[in-house]
């Protein structure tokens, strides 16, 4: 599989497609005109066979899996938290069932490979795959659906902007991928080297891209992974997802449409 966009050997991966019709018709414009190199599909996300429909009428390649165990509905039955705040207190309580995390993980990956999927990477939603136990978790099923690579955030504080609530959330996810990058590669599949899109997710600007081309130009035999949220919007999913703290989908669909320009 090729990991890196074909025009700036940055792989560019739009997250959350599944999550909202509007969302999908903006991640699906991307991939057909090449703008970004693929997309991570929510097994859970309200507009799951929208976004499906989508895929395979186009035969779009490079669909990954955005694993989902919190705000929306299980598969399973397994009561997921409103959000990741939430998930992690009670992740921290040992109060996370992670055979129940397994059964719903199994099934949102079985899901999309039984309607015709061939998923080619891994991510999860708030990066919560990264916590131990679930990172040996997804690791089993990418190795039993043969899906060679899962990500990591290891984004350099150097570049990012932010508040210093989010640096510290970040040193936090940079310390749990490093454990997460070492059980990946030991088990033989591929994680990314560096990721940008962290820190300003949601309200990604050319400052972020100038920061993966920056890491690009200094680690040029590295995976650097831009990971981002475009989409159309509308008042039904600004509503929904009012909590997201000011998401602005819109926004980061028209910078990766001006590459077009």
């Amino acid at each position: 599989m090729e990991f890196t966009h074909s025009k700036d050997r940055i792989f560019i991966v739009a997250d959350d497609l599944g999550l909202h019709s509007a969302v999908n018709e903006g991640i699906i414009y991307l991939l057909k005109n090449g703008l970004i190199s693929g997309a991570s599909l929510m097994a859970n996300g309200q507009a799951f066979d929208d976004a499906l429909h989508r895929c395979l009428e186009v035969e779009l390649p490079n669909i990954g899996i955005h694993l989902v165990l919190i705000e929306e509905r299980s598969l399973t039955g397994m009561v997921l938290p409103k959000n990741h705040k939430i998930f992690f207190i009670r992740y921290i309580l040992g109060l996370i069932n992670l055979q129940e995390v397994e059964r719903e993980l199994g099934a949102q990956l079985s899901k999309c490979v039984k309607a015709g999927l061939k998923p080619s990477f891994i991510n999860s939603h708030q990066h919560l795959h990264l916590l131990s136990g679930i990172t040996e978790i997804v690791i089993r099923l990418a190795r039993e659906h043969q899906i060679p690579y899962i990500r990591i955030v290891n984004e350099p504080l150097s570049l990012s902007g932010g508040n210093l609530f989010r640096k510290l959330q970040l040193l936090f996810l940079n310390f749990l991928s490093a454990i997460a990058k070492r059980k990946i590669r030991k088990a033989g599949l591929v994680c990314n080297d560096f990721f940008v899109g962290f820190v300003n997710a949601g309200n990604l600007n050319w400052k972020d891209i100038g920061s993966a081309e920056e890491l690009l130009k200094k680690y040029s035999d590295k995976i650097i992974e831009f990971g981002c949220h475009p989409g159309y919007e509308n008042d039904e999913l600004r509503k929904k997802y009012v909590n997201w703290g000011g998401y602005n989908w819109k926004k980061e669909l028209n910078m990766l449409k001006s590459q077009h320009d």
